[in-house]
């Protein structure tokens, strides 16, 4: 894919080439839609002529889609301009065909040789037909916060399998939900924030039994120490 219009701030600059391609396409349009008509006035009923109104109508009736899709693809570029800077979320397909969102700030806006628009997010191309969502950031950073956070927890050991190695993890991630905003929190599951807790109680339950463990190695040691001196 090649770029074929200049971006300026984001927003596409059509240059002369862009323009001579769509006069191009435009063209042949036309000249499909001529031939067609003229196929229809030589192959026509004799008996029953077609008016000349009725071509007049045809024609015009060409040029009133032609105006529409005109109007609808300049809108499309307008939409796809207008989201330079803003967050948005994909529904695209991975190298395996399956469907996975995506998200992410639009960088830049462009359209390749056949006119169809991409969108750059995360240094990727997306076809525009891939957009599901536009964001506003704060709930996007929400969002992301959340599915962070849940990320995190799902990487801890179960509470049956969980050490004294696994606090400063545990630690970490009580640390990003405290740092969260109540708006933020909204986002998160309780199902993450229970799992988190449950982790929190077992931990100290570990921690006091190493304690119990390391005062009463501490005990036998003294004692052992007393009955060498005596």
């Amino acid at each position: 894919m090649a770029i074929i219009a200049p971006v300026d701030n984001g927003k596409i600059v059509e240059d002369n080439t862009q323009s001579s391609k769509k006069t191009d396409k435009n063209s042949s349009d036309k000249e499909m839609f001529l031939k067609l008509l003229v196929a229809e006035m030589q192959y026509q009923d004799p008996l029953e002529p077609t008016s000349n109104t009725d071509y007049v109508k045809e024609l015009a009736s060409f040029s009133q889609i032609e105006a529409v899709q005109s109007v609808q693809d300049q809108m499309t570029t307008l939409k796809a301009n207008s989201l330079v800077g803003k967050y948005v979320i994909l529904n695209t397909s991975d190298s395996s065909g399956n469907s996975e969102y995506v998200s992410g700030k639009v960088d830049y806006v462009m359209t390749d040789e056949e006119g169809e628009i991409f969108l750059s997010v995360n240094e990727k191309l997306y076809s525009m037909d891939d957009l599901d969502s536009v964001c506003d950031e704060a709930y996007y950073n929400a969002v992301i916060g959340a599915q962070d956070l849940h990320n995190a927890i799902a990487k801890l050991p179960n509470v049956y399998s969980l050490t004294l190695k696994d606090e400063e993890k545990l630690k970490l991630c009580r640390k990003v939900y405290d740092a969260m905003d109540d708006y933020q929190k909204r986002y998160v599951s309780t199902d993450d924030v229970k799992t988190l807790t449950t982790l929190e109680e077992r931990m100290e339950a570990l921690k006091k039994a190493q304690e119990s463990l390391d005062s009463d190695e501490s005990q036998e040691d003294q004692d052992k120490t007393e009955g060498v001196e005596e």
